[in-house]
């Protein structure tokens, strides 16, 4: 995880579906960023006993957040209201595979191919929804290195700059004809 420790963003909901994941080798979290939620959440670390598989790392610099999620198998985010998550495409860009919450960004970068988008329904369905997800890609080697290429190759073909530019000069150009037909 990478983000600010706030409300909105549901890292508690990422801490109890961890708490269900039961693998041979249990996944560790990451949690990258502060903010006011931080103290509550490292209680509930405790509380669930996750200490040995959770580890907060506070703000980093831009160079160890990416070194960071290169190393990652997964990127998870669990925001319950996001309209950028940048994270996401970041993610993608190193060929990561993403489990998000099917909300805002993140919906309209992830699909089936590159990551695994959960409901929002309630938050017992976020839960369930994220250890199944959690589960599986611990499980799946193969499936987790798919993803990630295929959140690659998106990147790609959708949000490299110069197929954004060539997008931009495009609607530029429907806007002007649109202005000369009128």
């Amino acid at each position: 995880y990478l983000g600010r420790l706030v409300d909105l963003k549901a890292v508690d909901i990422l801490l109890h579906a961890l708490s269900n994941v039961r693998t041979p080798n249990p996944p560790r979290l990451e949690i990258i960023g502060d903010g006011p939620m931080r103290p509550q959440l490292q209680g509930l670390v405790e509380t669930l006993d996750l200490s040995d598989r959770v580890d907060f790392y506070g703000w980093l610099t831009q160079a160890e957040c990416s070194r960071r999620l290169q190393d990652a198998d997964v990127l998870v985010l669990s925001s319950i209201f996001e309209c950028g998550g940048a994270v996401v495409l970041e993610a993608m860009a190193c060929a990561k595979p993403v489990i998000s919450t099917d909300w805002g960004g993140p919906a309209d970068y992830l699909d089936e191919s590159c990551g695994i988008l959960i409901e929002p329904a309630s938050r017992n369905t976020m839960i369930s929804g994220f250890a199944n997800a959690m589960t599986q890609l611990a499980l799946d080697p193969a499936l987790r290195e798919k993803l990630g290429r295929a959140g690659r190759k998106k990147i790609e073909r959708e949000f490299d700059w110069d197929v954004k530019v060539d997008k931009i000069l495009e609607i530029y150009q429907l806007a002007i004809a649109n202005v000369r037909n009128a």
